[in-house]
This record gives structure tokens, sequence and C-alpha cells, in this order.
């Protein structure tokens, strides 16, 4: 009962932290002239989750016995191999068809250096906090597996706010939703297959950001189309039955 109260206490933290650090820093980024402290606030708020997790994990004085056991060799050629090819072959396969179906030729998607600066950014902003420390806590509160992802799924999606205030997501709410529903299936499978490596959900996060810029996945880089976002979508939620019966094998 205790330890279930534990659990709550840092579960209620854990979101108020990674919830609240992006509105204070997106509030600060208004009212700061200098572009290189607006994306040093930016980073501040993308990785909200992965802050929050730590800080928490420092006043408990759990940093390194928590911490530690996320990053360890055991399978960790495919924490980085696995997820870079179901990123790939998602998002290039969804590149086709979209290609194949609007008539279009392949349009590969251009990358500033600041960019590029916050796609290298995503493999240490969120995971830690999202599969790394969320996911296990959920775990230890009785939550049932096949659930855990849907709640982080939704979480994580509604956590994203802030980048809609700032215009930075062009995908539909809705659609946005679903999106994150099913990748954090997809998120699991990789922890899980991977012996809880925290490697590959870094990996598949930092994979997915660079190959959506570089098919141009994205509404911005397709005159305002969808149609490659959707087609994403439906291929991800393909792929979730293969995964499955993949990760069941493994128990």
């Amino acid at each position: 009962m205790m330890r279930k109260q534990k659990n709550d206490v840092n579960l209620i933290l854990f979101l108020l932290i990674a919830f609240l650090l992006p509105l204070v820093s997106v509030a600060a980024q208004t009212m700061i002239p200098s572009a290189s402290i607006r994306l040093i606030l930016f980073g501040i708020q993308a990785a909200a989750p992965t802050i929050s997790a730590v800080l928490l994990l420092c006043f408990r004085k759990e940093l390194k016995t928590r911490l530690a056991p996320m990053f360890h060799w055991n399978r960790l050629h495919m924490a980085v191999i696995l997820p870079t090819i179901i990123a790939f072959v998602t998002i290039g396969f969804s590149k086709l068809i979209y290609c194949v179906l609007s008539g279009s030729h392949f349009i590969a998607g251009s990358l500033s250096v600041t960019q590029t600066v916050i796609i290298l950014w995503a493999l240490v902003a969120e995971e830690i906090g999202w599969r790394g420390y969320l996911e296990p806590l959920l775990r230890e509160d009785g939550v049932p597996r096949r659930f855990i992802p849907c709640i982080t799924g939704c979480i994580w999606c509604l956590w994203h706010y802030h980048f809609f205030f700032q215009n930075g997501t062009q995908i539909p709410v809705g659609l946005f939703f679903i999106g994150c529903i099913i990748e954090s299936y997809i998120y699991s499978f990789l922890i899980h297959i991977t012996n809880y490596n925290i490697i590959s959900a870094m990996t598949y996060h930092f994979m997915w950001n660079l190959w959506t810029h570089i098919f141009a996945i994205n509404p911005a880089d397709n005159y305002g189309s969808l149609l490659p976002h959707i087609i994403l979508i439906i291929a991800e939620a393909l792929l979730l039955p293969a995964l499955h019966r993949k990760s069941a094998k493994s128990v």
C-alpha cells in the first residue's frame, strides 16, 4: 500500500514538472530577444520529461540505481539497428506510396543547422522520461502491460500542447493523437525486445524525426498535404500485429 502511494505521488510530481516546465519555457522565450537563449529554452522545453524524471530520481537518491540499468550492453546492437530499420522502412515506404498515389516525384526535405541540432537533441530529450521513467512507474503500479503504451501515448500526445501553441506541429490534433498511440506501442515493443534498453527508444525517436524530415512527410514539405502522414500512420498500424507476435515469442 505504501509503495503504491509513493508511486502515485511520483507520478503526479513527474507529470506536473513535465507539463509545467514547457509552459514556463515558452513564456520565457516570448520575453527574451536573444535567439541563442531562446534555443536553449526550447531545448529545456523539449527535454521536460527527462528533466522531470532526473530531478525526481535525484531527490529520492535513486538516480544511479534507476538510471544505470536503462543503459546496458545487452542487445545493444539490436537497440540501435532495429529502431533504425523500422523507422526507415515505414517512413520510406509511406513516402513511396504517397508518390505513387499523387503522381509526384520524390522530394527530399532540407535540414537547417538549427533543425539538425533539434533532431539530435531528440536522442536524450524525452525517452528517459517517457519510456525510461513513466512506463516502469505504471508497471510498478500494477497497470496491465497491454494498456501501458496506450496510457503513455495519451499523456505523450497531451504533453505536446506547447508545440501547438508555437505552431510547431502542422498535424491536426485528432490525427496526431492516433499517431502517438500507435507509435507508443512501437516504442513499447522496442523496449521489451531489447530487455528494457532505453537506447532503443532514444534511437527510434531520433530516427523517426530524422527520416520524416529527409523523406519530407510533414505537410509543410508537401504543399500542405496530410496524405503522407496519414499513410505513415496506416503503415505503422499495419506493422503492430507483426511486432506483437515477435514480442510475444520473446517472452
